[in-house]
């Protein structure tokens, strides 16, 4: 009988301090304690669970879990159309907020489809896979959405669950800190998982156990959790932050020494280029016009007849002395014609030498701009993620899925005054981080994946975007989340960016030295000038000849392209172009008195040149234009080429690196890739033009001109 009272009286104290843990508790955890194991996952939820959550000051919420083993109610049977899964670990799980108030929730509403929250709480990205795996068999969804969570993602992609996290009581534990071993008995499962007492006690014994240590639950203790070998924190991402930073500026750096030492080594080919072809031009003056100075100081030697001798009817040189010039003058045209073929004949070897020697220098010039076309680089590090995203995709596109990146901050980063909640007075500058979710987002955005980084989303919600001393979101962080990735959702990937370097079989535009080591050969008709023909670009001279108009304007009509350069002169105007062996082109002339029609054709890989007058006015205002100042003061400005647009672009983007003055400028709107300026946000080189376009797609069109294809990709032509 006393026994039994005692039992009694135990068992009411026993349920008395349950019931005064459970209200002082609120009938809360600050952690999930319904987990089972997993030997694929580590952990998975247990289905039908729910329970009481309350994290600090923050307000307690309840999480239910379905049949199917993830928060919420249960998913409808049949699977519905247009299904929208969400895989993630707690941010997506939404630890801190109800069920209806999770951003998978918010995005059903906002969108209009249904949404499937398969976030759990220790997942990393090797699970979310393994779910959207699981998933895409299952339901078939159309959308999957992995939010990558920059807390501990980046360094869970290679430590998965099962080595990081394992069940113990129906809690999930740092696997470090698990039992090997437990006692089981009837009733343990209730009472080590949901028993508030015994979940008081095992605080404080753990609290006792640790006094003076460094960590305490994170139910209200020290915030700055320094965690165990297997989890990464915020001080892994700071430093993975600033290497990835310091293999962009190595990146950069190794870039720009490329092509300062591929300039250094054009410039030290072209100085012995320009001499030597100095010397040929020379030489070649030299044998056609010889010397006859001796010539004329005979002739400067005579004397003019004295006006006052009136033998002869005019005054003049005497009969005897302009007897002698003339057979002087036969005599030194003899000498001359003697000397010439001495010194064709002496010089004949050194004229090869120097011909052979300009034309290599020539040839070694374009082979290291070949080499430069072939060599570009990744405009930016790769992300530690892109494998990873490769593969998701891959698994994506085999179940007809279409696959979303959501890139989510830590607290810290989208607000530095989150420091504060941690009782962290100056916390380190989060902001160079910010760079792994740049590159996440552009390596997604490269592989054809819909991504947008939350940051500017969570932002604009603060304050109140973060738990109180915790880094999951609030209510109103999940709505601003949910709004952000349904717009994302509306909108079409951006276009894809043209490869670096050129296509197969391209070549940036020769340099002058290039051009001057080939003949011009002249045409005549309409209009009179020369055309050139070198490595797949055209070159044509239109000019002017004696009492004709100059051409003013020329409209390619067939056989152009982007990187068509156009220089009108006071003398006539000059065309450099791509043109490849075979090709045509026709080009519509217009001068001031009318309207002719250029025709290429080729006969031997040569071109020929046809001009026909066209009878027909010419229909437009003709304005005459001249180079730019800033070109004449750099080169002869009738014969000056190259495209005069580029030039405010030159000027601005001339820098000490890439070289300033003539050299620069010239090479810059001649579309030397050495002197390419930079391009704006949003746009690149294409068509081995130094100009800048705008990518495009059909999801994309061009705001004005039309979109053209590049290597790989699109970018808007025209329509200035």
């Amino acid at each position: 009988m006393i026994a039994a009272q005692i039992a009694v009286g135990l068992g009411l104290g026993l349920a008395a301090t349950e019931y005064a843990f459970r209200v002082r508790d609120e009938g809360a955890f600050p952690h999930v304690n319904f987990y089972v194991a997993d030997p694929q996952l580590g952990v998975r939820l247990q289905p039908g669970a729910s329970m009481g959550f309350k994290l600090g000051r923050n307000p307690r919420t309840t999480i239910r879990v379905n049949a199917s083993g993830y928060r919420g109610t249960d998913w409808p049977e049949p699977p519905q159309a247009r299904e929208i899964v969400v895989v993630g670990d707690s941010q997506v799980f939404g630890l801190g907020v109800e069920d209806a108030e999770t951003f998978s929730a918010r995005l059903a509403e906002r969108t209009g489809r249904p949404v499937l929250n398969a976030g759990v709480p220790t997942y990393g990205p090797r699970e979310y896979l393994e779910v959207a795996r699981e998933l895409l068999v299952q339901r078939r969804p159309a959308t999957v959405v992995v939010v990558l969570n920059f807390v501990n993602d980046p360094f869970e992609l290679e430590r998965p669950n099962t080595e990081r996290h394992a069940v113990w009581d129906g809690w999930a534990v740092r696997r470090e800190t698990a039992p090997a071993a437990v006692t089981q008995f009837p009733g343990r499962a209730w009472l080590f998982s949901r028993s508030h007492a015994v979940y008081a006690l095992r605080r404080w014994l753990h609290a006792g156990a640790s006094a003076g240590g460094p960590d305490r639950d994170d139910a209200g203790g020290r915030p700055l959790d320094p965690g165990t070998p297997s989890e990464g924190g915020w001080e892994d991402l700071v430093h993975a932050s600033l290497r990835a930073q310091a293999q962009r500026a190595e990146a950069a750096a190794q870039h720009e020494q490329r092509r300062g030492a591929s300039r250094a080594q054009i410039e030290a080919l072209s100085r012995p280029l320009r001499a030597e072809q100095d010397r040929l031009r020379a030489l070649e003056e030299e044998l056609r016009y010889g010397d006859p100075a001796q010539f004329w100081a005979e002739v400067a030697a005579g004397r003019p007849g004295d006006i006052v001798d009136s033998r002869l009817a005019e005054s003049g040189r005497s009969i005897v002395l302009t007897a002698e010039l003339i057979r002087q003058a036969v005599a030194i045209r003899e000498d001359y014609r003697k000397q010439q073929r001495k010194l064709a004949k002496q010089q004949a070897a050194e004229l090869r030498a120097l011909q052979a020697a300009a034309a290599t220098l020539t040839d070694s010039r374009e082979a290291v701009l070949a080499e430069l076309a072939r060599s570009a680089p990744r405009p930016r590090p790769q992300s530690v993620f892109d494998a990873y995203l490769a593969e998701f995709k891959a698994l994506c596109d085999l179940h007809g899925a279409e696959l979303v990146v959501v890139a989510l901050p830590i607290d810290v980063q989208v607000d530095a005054g989150e420091w504060a909640k941690y009782g962290v007075e100056q916390g380190p500058d989060m902001r160079p981080s910010q760079i792994l979710l740049t590159d996440v987002v552009a390596s997604a955005e490269e592989l054809r994946i819909r991504s947008f980084d939350a940051t500017a989303a969570l932002r604009a919600a603060q304050p109140g975007a973060f738990l109180d001393g915790d880094i999951h979101l609030t209510a109103r962080g999940h709505a601003a989340l949910a709004e952000a990735l349904a717009e994302r959702l509306a909108r079409p990937l951006p276009p894809r960016v043209p490869g670096p370097g050129l296509p197969q079989g391209t070549r940036y535009a020769p340099a002058k030295p290039a051009w001057d080591a080939v003949e011009a050969v002249p045409f005549a008709g309409w209009a009179t000038g020369t055309v050139q023909h070198l490595g797949g670009w055209l070159k044509l001279r239109l000019s002017a000849a004696d009492a004709v108009e100059p051409i003013r304007e020329i409209e390619v009509l067939e056989g152009g392209s982007p990187a068509a350069m156009r220089m009108t002169t006071a003398t006539g105007m000059t065309l450099v172009t791509p043109l490849s062996v075979g090709s045509p082109l026709t080009a519509r002339l217009y001068r001031l008195d009318g309207v002719g029609e250029l025709r290429i054709g080729w006969e031997a890989a040569q071109p020929r040149v046809e001009v026909v007058g066209l009878a027909e006015a010419p229909g437009r205002s003709l304005v005459f234009t001249r180079p730019p100042d800033a070109l004449c003061r750099c080169d002869t400005c009738d014969e000056m080429w190259g495209d005069p647009a580029l030039v405010p672009a030159c000027k601005a983007g001339q820098t000490e690196a890439k070289g300033d003055g003539c050299e620069a400028l010239l090479g810059c709107v001649r579309h030397d890739p050495l002197f390419a300026p930079d391009c704006p946000e949003g746009q690149v080189h294409a068509f081995a033009s130094n100009a800048c376009f705008t990518p495009c797609d059909d999801d994309n069109p061009c705001e004005k001109g039309r979109c053209t294809p590049w290597h790989g990709a699109a970018v808007c032509v025209g329509g200035a």
